[in-house]
């Protein structure tokens, strides 16, 4: 097994671990605390896109519990795609440190994080930009609440990485399948 590439493999391990866990917690507490001199100045504020108009301190310091709810199940829907391929990632990783390189766990580690990239583009993302829409709008006066959703490049960006990693996942397979046979004949 290549040196280089278990030194790379475990240095990466501990970098998704640390996402694995600091993420979420990241996100959470943003939404919870969304006025705060650290949310407002870097990029741990409370994700919630374009859907503010006007002074976004002065939207953030009205939210109440029922807005904070939706934010957070909106950013924690977004982020499941990104946390359950994080996991993959660090089993796929895992194998590699093993030597386990063309393997048919990997090849289905593979397929799997295609399937999770078009579940996140065609229903994840979608359902998170309508429980924002939701956060923001929700204690708005009747007839001008709204849900909106949306499907843009990184919609079509995700579903074409899907797309791409189902078919390396296919072709691992069969290359698996090819060695093997190699492997049994004399």
């Amino acid at each position: 097994m290549d040196n280089k590439l278990t030194t790379l493999c475990r240095r990466m391990l501990l970098l998704f671990r640390f996402l694995l866990i600091a993420l979420p917690l990241i996100t959470t507490i943003s939404w919870l605390f969304p006025v705060n001199d650290f949310s407002m100045t870097a990029y741990f504020g409370p994700t919630i896109g374009h859907s503010i108009n006007g002074d976004l301190k002065d939207a953030l310091q009205k939210f109440q519990w029922n807005n904070k709810a939706f934010g957070i199940g909106g950013a924690l829907i977004s982020l499941l795609p990104l946390l359950v391929g994080l996991n993959k990632i660090i089993q796929l990783f895992k194998n590699y440190i093993q030597g386990n390189i063309f393997s048919a766990a990997n090849a289905k580690i593979y397929g799997v994080l295609g399937y999770w990239c078009l579940f996140s583009a065609l229903l994840f993302q979608p359902l998170s930009d309508a429980l924002y829409s939701l956060a923001i709008s929700i204690n708005y006066p009747a007839g001008h609440r709204y849900i909106a959703f949306g499907f843009g490049n990184t919609n079509l960006t995700a579903i074409i990485c899907g797309a791409f990693l189902i078919i390396v996942a296919h072709v691992m397979r069969i290359g698996h399948k090819i060695n093997e046979e190699q492997e049994l004949t004399i």
